[in-house]
């Protein structure tokens, strides 16, 4: 539930994938994030831990994977659903990190 314009202007400090193994579009969506080398994801499969479903359920207000969860500089946490706009969304970031790598190299 996050909209295109509120990651713009803001960092992302910390990337939380929540999945489970036997979910196709989790599958999909792991592939494309190690297709982009996105490497500090943290992986959260919710069927081998409990806990992790619970966090998903409390911070996202549904049960429903893939789920990344985003968590910003300034504090604000997002939970992004649907494995493309997952997908997208690490698209972006990706393409902005390495323009701000060049920019400071």
């Amino acid at each position: 539930m996050m909209k295109n314009d509120q990651s713009k202007n803001q960092s992302v400090k910390k990337l939380a994938l929540y999945h489970y193994q036997s979910c196709p579009f989790c599958g999909i969506t792991r592939e494309a994030i190690k297709h982009l080398g996105e490497q500090k994801i943290e992986q959260k499969d919710i069927l081998k831990e409990p806990a992790f479903r619970k966090e998903l359920i409390q911070g996202g207000g549904k049960p429903q994977v893939p789920c990344l969860k985003i968590e910003t500089d300034n504090g604000t946490i997002h939970w992004l659903y649907e494995s493309r706009d997952i997908i997208q969304f690490l698209q972006r970031n990706d393409v902005a990190q390495k323009e701000t790598a060049k920019a400071t190299a």
